[in-house]
């Protein structure tokens, strides 16, 4: 029998997967500690209703009838849900990954309760208990294949240990784990972005590369908005490696990569989404303009609500540090040290060098070349420190302009981590050689292990810091901020959109008959519904809606700690005749969400 060898390439992929197959097994362990925000019901509720038209697709196909699923009516019944907001690929692999995993206990008492009618009990592959966790698994799939693709986009830079490391601090980030693993939008496209910026560098030596620049650009128009900015960011690139050109007053050549983008992208976008096909021109505007003309939610930064554009020159520079403060208080001090490291490094770098010790060099790949659209970086340095420039700052940047909405925080500029965790992995490739020069010479063993286990040593506080702010990572700030306390002390963003009740769920069932009359806040009723399916959530639970007189007309209420929701708390102590609370949700002292109970009156 022929002995099975184990060349570099196999080994680079069996780390691949081992890296993406313990995100999975991660991620899976700890998500159902990690409650359901606004966007997440939203997005359980939209994906199960368009897994309905692939339903009554499949029974008009049987009847011959395929060409009524295609009427303006059929689509507008099942795909207006949550448009124009946002296009539906996240939406349509969550609707059909809970058809396919979740273990059906949909004719039961929750059936009510699916915003499509239930005709009978599913048949599934019974992975997951809870019908949110067969939600949330292709975001916690595309998470794990972030951090393949990372590892194998450093690897070509760096030697296996840094590569592998930059791959963990990628994951190991609070705010991006938090989102990694919930059903939205964030964490997947984050994969796209990197996936659109890997498939660009690879098309500067390779052609075929610049076709599945263009696919992966189309599947991001696909996934969220985010996706507009990509090129932007990538042309910067281009014209800063193509500089000599401009130089010599010759306009370079488009690449591939961008003609596929342009031609294939908005190809891609129009037939993934059966929304804009009854109107296409219409619809498409009306898209744009509701990102374009985004209203500003409330959000919290250096103890000031942000809900408007800001007016003032103050106020202005003080909105512009918003997205470059918040990384600093939120990244892992380690993962920063590293990338100032790394930013040195790329810094000295000289034109033609590899990138760090070990590394393949970054020059033209042949002497001479020329120019060609084909391959657009042929003959001359593909400049990874200006790459890894736009990529990082580029998305920091946007977020900077006063002008731009401030609601979210950190995940609207997640597409900067995965490059910044490279950058990182650069500066660790530079101590590697310096610890092994502190090493006896005639310890071999120990000099072959040492890259090793200094990518994990500097890899483990990231890990740690990640692991003890979950299921708070909206809530976590590092040791610069000084933790969740000097976050909340410093007048950052808590959290948003209702995640943090679900430790509360308990106590809230064995309320009764209070719980009849609850009132949930911020927490949307497709979150709740999501509760009770889970079997979280007593059915009996009421929900007295939203707004003043909702709260008044409650028995049990909770109240979500951010700056603007103040006044809530003055209502409740005012309709409930209490200012004492019934239980505080906490994290190292930091009031998350209060619950209150209504005192009878004498």
């Amino acid at each position: 029998m022929r002995r099975l060898t184990l060349d570099a390439r196999r080994i680079d992929w069996l780390v691949t997967l081992a890296l993406a197959l313990a995100a999975v097994i991660w991620l899976l362990a700890v998500e159902g500690k990690q409650g359901f925000g606004r966007d997440e019901g939203q997005y359980f509720r939209a994906g199960e209703r368009y897994w309905g038209w692939f339903e009554e697709l499949a029974g008009n196909l049987g009847h011959g009838e395929i060409k009524r699923s295609f009427t303006a009516p059929v689509i507008d019944r099942y795909w207006s849900d949550n448009a124009p907001d946002h296009p539906v690929i996240m939406k349509t692999l969550y609707g059909l990954s809970w058809r396919a995993f979740h273990r059906c206990t949909c004719t039961g008492a929750a059936r009510g309760l699916h915003p499509i009618p239930v005709k009978g009990r599913h048949v599934t592959l019974p992975l997951f208990a809870r019908e949110s966790t067969a939600f949330r698994f292709p975001a916690i799939l595309f998470a794990a294949l972030l951090v393949g693709m990372v590892y194998r986009f450093a690897r070509g830079w760096l030697t296996r240990p840094p590569a592998a490391a930059a791959a963990v601090l990628t994951l190991a980030q609070p705010h991006y784990f938090f989102h990694a693993q919930i059903s939205c939008f964030d964490a997947p496209i984050t994969t796209l972005a990197f996936a659109v910026g890997f498939a660009y560098w690879k098309s500067l030596r390779s052609p075929r590369w610049g076709i599945a620049a263009g696919l992966l650009f189309g599947i991001a128009l696909g996934v969220k908005h985010n996706a507009w900015l990509m090129p932007i960011f990538l042309v910067g690139h281009y014209l800063w490696m193509r500089r000599g050109d401009l130089r010599a007053r010759r306009i370079p050549r488009p690449p591939l990569a961008f003609v596929a983008m342009l031609l294939l992208g908005p190809i891609i976008f129009f037939a993934h989404w059966p929304w804009l096909w009854a109107s296409p021109v219409a619809r498409t505007r009306a898209y744009i303009n509701r990102h374009l003309q985004h209203e500003h939610y409330n959000f919290e930064y250096l103890g000031l609500n942000w809900n408007n554009p800001p007016t003032t020159t103050a106020r202005k520079l003080i909105r512009s540090t918003a997205p470059f403060v918040e990384t600093g208080f939120t990244v892992p001090v380690t993962t920063l040290a590293l990338a100032a490291v790394g930013a040195i490094v790329l810094a000295r770098r000289r034109r033609g060098e590899p990138v760090a010790p070990g590394g393949p060099s970054e020059g033209p790949a042949a002497d001479g070349a020329k120019p060609s659209w084909l391959r657009p970086g042929e003959d001359v340095d593909r400049a990874p420190g200006a790459f890894l420039l736009v990529q990082t700052l580029g998305p920091l940047a946007v977020l900077a302009v006063p002008s731009t909405p401030i609601f979210g925080g950190v995940k609207h500029f997640l597409t900067a981590m995965p490059y910044l965790a490279v950058v990182a992995a650069i500066g660790l490739a530079r101590l590697i050689p310096v610890l092994a020069g502190v090493l006896p010479a005639a310890r071999t063993r120990l000099q072959r292990v040492a890259p090793a286990a200094l990518a994990a040593l500097v890899c483990l506080p990231a890990v740690i810091e990640t692991r003890r702010s979950h299921p708070d990572g909206l809530s976590h700030y590092n040791l610069l901020a000084g933790g969740f306390a000097g976050g909340a002390s410093l007048g950052m963003n808590r959290q948003f959109w209702g995640y943090a009740q679900l430790p509360l769920l308990d106590i809230i069932n064995r309320d009764e008959p209070a719980n009849r009359a609850m009132y949930w806040h911020d927490v949307i009723h497709d979150a709740i519904s999501m509760y009770k399916r889970d079997g979280r959530l007593a059915m009996s639970v009421g929900d007295t809606g939203f707004g003043e007189e909702a709260l008044r007309r409650s028995q049990l209420g909770i109240l979500f700690y951010e700056k603007h929701w103040a006044i809530y708390e003055g209502w409740f102590w005012e309709s409930y005749h209490t200012t004492k609370p019934l239980l505080v949700r906490e994290r190292e002292g930091v009031p998350l969400v209060t619950m209150y109970r209504r005192e009878q009156q004498p």
